[in-house]
């Protein structure tokens, strides 16, 4: 037992440590995120006017949290068109971005890691938000335009849970912080 937990925690390290070379070789390139999107102009329709706050929803002031507590939250038996009263949640992470790459539905997708657990976030494009409130819309505008890789990253983001379709990244109860409300990258 003792040499599958010594061959993990190896394994752990290696991907921090690569998540730390691609994050300083990006910001020593000065390349952020947006200008790795190309979007295709198309938004997303699978519960899209909460995964963009549409229904304009009534949102718990932002908490600290691990990614660890949100994966390891109990995913809903199903998935309403409407947002689940844990959506209400806004939570703010401190990670590694060790993906940041365009979605076809113009959202940004993000891989969050904390040591050993992972999670998927989601800035959308601001075309595909226009009925969001005015001060939510400037949240994930400005939220999206600072997005970049980066081995250690604050990210506030709102409680969404998603199917698991294989997105890379998703957490084991697919979780997601969506959309991202605040980004700072606080380590290269």
């Amino acid at each position: 037992m003792r040499g599958l937990y010594r061959v993990a925690l190896w394994t752990a390290l290696g991907v921090a440590v690569a998540a730390v070379a691609v994050a300083a070789a990006l910001a020593s390139s000065g390349t952020k995120a947006t200008s790795l999107a190309r979007s295709s102009g198309a938004c997303g329709v699978e519960r899209w006017t909460v995964k963009t706050l549409q229904d304009r929803p009534h949102l718990l002031p932002a908490r600290k949290t691990t990614i660890h507590h949100l994966v390891t939250r109990p995913a809903p038996g199903s998935l309403p068109d409407s947002r689940l009263p844990f959506e209400r949640h806004v939570f703010t992470v401190a990670a590694a971005v060790v993906l940041v790459r365009p979605e076809e539905d113009s959202d940004l997708h993000l891989v969050l890691q904390q040591g050993g657990n992972h999670m998927i976030a989601e800035a959308p494009a601001p075309f595909c938000d226009p009925r969001a409130t005015p001060l939510r819309r400037r949240q994930m505008r400005v939220a999206r335009g600072r997005v970049r890789l980066c081995a250690r990253a604050r990210v506030t983001g709102v409680a969404f849970f998603d199917t698991d379709h294989g997105q890379t990244g998703v957490a084991s109860n697919a979780i997601e912080l969506h959309p991202i409300l605040g980004f700072k990258c606080l380590s290269g």
